[in-house]
């Protein structure tokens, strides 16, 4: 199993392109690129790519919406499929988005 992250920075925004699998065995390798996150203004979480999540992938996302607060920046979630969509509306991940950021991006 496997995960590819791209990241690229552009005017305060730092874009993530995830691409392969999100779960228990790649989740420290999505958040290694969190933790290197500074003074910026808007993280893109770019799901296009991505072939799968688990309940650690989703534990990994929560953190960096946790994190977003803590450093005050945007997240905006992009390329979303309608599986995946799915997975993340019914553990309430938009909601804890919502409230932490005031809105859904």
């Amino acid at each position: 199993m496997t995960l590819a992250v791209q990241r690229e920075y552009s005017n305060g925004t730092v874009v993530l392109k995830i691409k392969g699998i999100l779960d228990i065995s790649t989740a420290h390798l999505f958040e290694t690129y969190i933790q290197e996150i500074e003074d910026i203004e808007e993280l893109i979480v770019d799901f296009s790519n991505l072939e799968f999540i688990d309940s650690t992938g989703i534990g990994a996302i929560m953190e960096v919406i946790y994190l977003s607060k803590e450093k005050q920046f945007l997240i905006k979630l992009r390329g979303i499929n309608q599986q995946i969509y799915d997975i993340l509306e019914t553990v309430g991940l938009f909601k804890v988005l919502e409230a932490v950021q005031g809105e859904v991006v």
